[in-house]
């Protein structure tokens, strides 16, 4: 029961971001157009955003193991995994932030969670499930890093003056992994007489947080604010940026102090795939056990700073509205979404279609505008394949963003 909480906890933290450019602090966030949601004076906004997306079980895959029937593993199901290897990321931005608007001149505070989940196993592995292999030999593998976390909180003011703003910001980790002490060691053998084959994972994942993740767990609220009190602990970053209504531009987690956390959780994860086989189809035999998070504070804190991040877009919000949104990790994440609806003044109806490492993001959204209440509903569907189909991988989305004032 325990370890199904972390499980939540961590998959509801860590909720993703492909944000419309209305939405300042998104994934391609630019403060500038805060003077987009029509805030004369004041307004308060919330925003959440979850979106997943993978490319190692198809929708039939994932009804035989949530039935706990066998599945069947070929070259066409795992198509995606054998030319990319396994892949799933899962993107997180959500928070609020308030926008003071005096004139030319405009004040955001804001407080967000934001940061990256990425699952990224080389093709030489999955290709062991359906690849050419000899029979009676056995393979093994070793991969460090395969699960990178960068998930941040952050707290900061924008200051924005007519198309530039910049913004000083304070950033805690929420969930950072260990490259070296992520590992997965992976084996592999077979047998002709009789047709037998058996792939075995173990994983290991180390990750750093600044609070204890069982104070989260517990609610032990006292704790946890005792832990985010000393401020010298926390990392400090710029951001800047220059946005028109029509072009934009900037540059995030600019690291002038690291941050440091104190704790460290640690998860152990088994599979176990056994099959036999007929041509390229095979009945597949899957079980799986994972450990109870280990939580422990640290003898010395350890010191993390997330990735510099490069957003732009370019758009146009007349009738016949349009849009490309791009942005860059240097640590090599990367995405990227394109836009087209019509801009009907009280609402906006708009069909998104994304790009990143993992999944293709086809999204449908609508912008309502009452002045004193605004609204952002978007609903997504991720698939490993531009045209889905019953062989690509399905993944899921959900935005919604509140903003309410004058």
């Amino acid at each position: 029961m325990r370890k199904n909480i972390v499980f939540l906890i961590v998959l509801i933290a860590c909720v993703s971001v492909f944000s419309m450019t209305v939405q300042p602090f998104g994934l391609f966030g630019n403060a500038a157009l805060v003077r987009e949601d029509f805030t004369a004076l004041l307004k308060i906004v919330p925003f959440a955003e979850i979106e997943f997306g993978q490319n190692i079980l198809t929708l039939n895959n994932i009804n035989a193991l949530l039935n706990e029937e066998d599945f069947i593993i070929n070259e066409q199901t795992l198509s995606a995994a054998l030319q990319e290897g396994f892949k799933f990321g899962l993107p997180v931005s959500f928070g609020g932030y308030v926008h003071l608007n005096l004139g030319g001149f405009r004040i955001v505070p804001y407080t967000r969670i934001d940061g990256n989940i990425f699952l990224n196993i080389p093709k030489t592995i999955p290709q062991l499930l359906v690849g050419d292999t000899n029979i009676d030999e056995t393979y093994s593998d070793s991969l460090e890093g395969f699960l990178v976390a960068d998930v941040m909180a952050n707290g900061g003011i924008a200051i924005v003056l007519g198309s530039i703003y910049v913004a000083g910001n304070l950033f805690a980790p929420v969930l950072y992994t260990d490259y070296d002490l992520t590992r997965l060691d992976v084996s592999y053998t077979s047998s002709a007489t009789p047709a037998y084959a058996e792939f075995n994972a173990d994983a290991h994942i180390r990750a750093y947080s600044r609070v204890s993740l069982n104070d989260l767990i517990n609610q032990n609220i006292d704790s946890i604010i005792e832990q985010l009190s000393n401020v010298d602990d926390y990392g400090m970053s710029l951001e800047f940026g220059f946005g028109t209504p029509n072009f934009g531009i900037a540059v995030r987690n600019i690291a002038i102090r690291p941050a440091k956390a104190y704790y460290s959780v640690d998860f152990n994860a088994n599979a176990n795939f056994t099959y036999t086989a007929e041509g390229t189809d095979v009945t597949a035999e899957a079980t799986y056990s994972t450990s109870e998070p280990i939580v422990a504070q640290l003898f010395a804190p350890i010191e993390v700073a997330p990735a510099i991040q490069i957003t732009g877009y370019l758009k146009n919000d007349g009738f016949i509205m349009w849009g490309i949104m791009g942005s860059y990790w240097l640590d090599g994440k990367w995405a990227a979404k394109g836009y087209a609806g019509l801009n009907l003044a009280i609402a906006r109806v708009y069909y998104m279609l994304g790009f990143n490492q993992v999944a293709y993001a086809h999204t449908i959204g609508i912008n309502a505008n009452l002045f004193f209440l605004n609204a952002d509903l978007k609903l997504t569907a991720t698939s490993n394949s531009l045209m889905p189909s019953e062989n690509t991988t399905p993944g899921i989305g959900f935005s919604l963003m509140i903003s309410a004032g004058l």
